[in-house]
């Protein structure tokens, strides 16, 4: 049962926010600085994931499990209407077109 959800939650994960991390960031710079673009993408999602792994725990045993939880989950919109409103769609385009959009 356990690996069933877990599979599941993972899929989920990997076809909605997981794409944000890895794929959608290298759409959008433009060929001559992709690779540092996407460097610099993962250097920040690795930081973020670092400081949420140290401040779970204090989290969880300061206010419980139910406060914190609410917290991700605010979190968690926040990005979806952040992601929603100001990402722009790269979706029937090459990486030139994409890269174009972001372009001021």
């Amino acid at each position: 049962m356990f690996m069933a959800l877990f599979t599941i939650i993972y899929g989920i994960f990997n076809t909605a926010m997981g794409c944000h991390q890895w794929i959608y960031p290298y759409e959008l710079y433009p060929t001559h600085v992709r690779g540092t673009g996407g460097g610099f993408t993962t250097t920040i999602s690795r930081i973020a994931s670092a400081i949420s792994t140290f401040f779970f725990p204090l989290l969880l045993s300061q206010l419980g499990l139910s406060i914190t939880l609410y917290i991700a989950g605010g979190l968690l919109f926040i990005g979806f209407i952040v992601s929603y409103f100001l990402a722009p769609e790269t979706k029937n385009m090459n990486l030139t077109e994409a890269a174009t959009i972001t372009k001021a």
